[in-house]
């Protein structure tokens, strides 16, 4: 398993647990908890795709 498939694993844990943590109780926080994951999984793809030019699909 890879770097890659980690953060991704992690991130998606993070996605199903964090409204039953109590961290996101109102608008606001969801907006930007939605920002800030998404700006995370789309920069490290990017990172992927243009520097390492490969996304483990062959």
């Amino acid at each position: 398993m890879t770097a890659f498939h980690v953060i991704h694993i992690l991130v998606g844990a993070w996605l199903a647990l964090a409204p039953y943590l109590g961290f996101l109780e109102t608008e606001t926080a969801l907006v930007y908890n939605n920002l800030i994951v998404g700006a995370v999984v789309a920069l490290y793809n990017l990172y992927y795709l243009a520097v390492k030019g490969n996304v483990d699909v062959k």
